[in-house]
């Protein structure tokens, strides 16, 4: 058995029994772990409220080879972003910030800038109001952190550049845009703006670090949605619990 420490974002809660817990990290050094935490909703001195739902931690726990779950041993909060759990809204979104981060990783495949992203995006949440441009930013460059980027700056079918094409759409299935020239016999297809697709090209390069600066207009939000959640809907080959609770808040 070999002690871990590792940084750790909870992303999914399931309580086991009485008093015990399995947990679904995200982590900077081993990707997506599950572990038991046996006590859990009993022991305050052990683990506090750091198996809350998007809990920043310090994580050490235990790993047997021969199981499946790790053994939680403790966790130290570094930022439980409370202004999270204050705004109903804020849970929404949040929520369909870790369970995307679930659905679409497998367990134990060390990604440590799909972490930070993580980290970085609810930080954000916490602390602004642009919540449905948080989306569509973190949508964007998860995909491409994961092979599934979109081609967005040129046709992915004659591969040239979109600048003097009066309409351009996007295909699901083919993950990219189309000329209106190329976009003839296509049936999956989604309209967008020059502008739209120009700015989420712009989401993924841009430095992490500068990726507050961005703005998008009504217009570039409304497509962005309509591209990102029908393309992730297409990998995931259902529609995830939190993009319905977002459906019923109105957002």
């Amino acid at each position: 058995m070999v002690q871990c420490k590792t940084w750790a974002i909870v992303i999914k809660t399931l309580d086991y029994g009485e008093s015990d817990r399995i947990v679904t990290f995200y982590t900077s050094d081993f990707g997506k772990v599950k572990g038991f935490a046996k006590g859990a909703k009993k022991s305050k001195r052990r683990f506090s409220n750091a198996l809350e739902l998007f809990t920043l931690n310090r994580l050490i726990f235990f790993d047997k080879k021969e199981s499946g779950l790790v053994r939680i041993e403790g966790c130290d909060i570094v930022n439980a972003f409370p202004a999270i759990r204050e705004d109903v809204r804020k849970i929404a979104f949040g929520c369909y910030l870790v369970e995307l981060v679930d659905e679409m990783t497998g367990e134990r495949e060390a990604n440590p800038d799909l972490f930070d992203l993580l980290k970085v995006f609810l930080s954000l949440l916490s602390d602004g109001d642009g919540e449905a441009q948080i989306l569509r930013i973190f949508e964007i460059r998860l995909l491409s952190l994961l092979g599934y980027r979109p081609w967005l700056d040129r046709c992915l079918r004659c591969n040239e550049t979109l600048e003097h094409s009066v309409k351009v759409h996007f295909s699901v299935k083919k993950g990219g845009l189309l000329c209106e020239r190329c976009s003839r016999g296509y049936m999956d297809l989604i309209p967008v703006s020059l502008g739209t697709a120009k700015l989420l090209h712009v989401a993924i390069e841009m430095d992490l670090s500068k990726i507050h600066r961005l703005k998008f207009s009504k217009q570039a939000l409304g497509e962005g949605e309509a591209i990102l959640s029908k393309f992730i809907q297409y990998h995931t080959n259902r529609e995830l619990k939190s993009k319905k609770f977002l459906k019923d808040l109105g957002m």
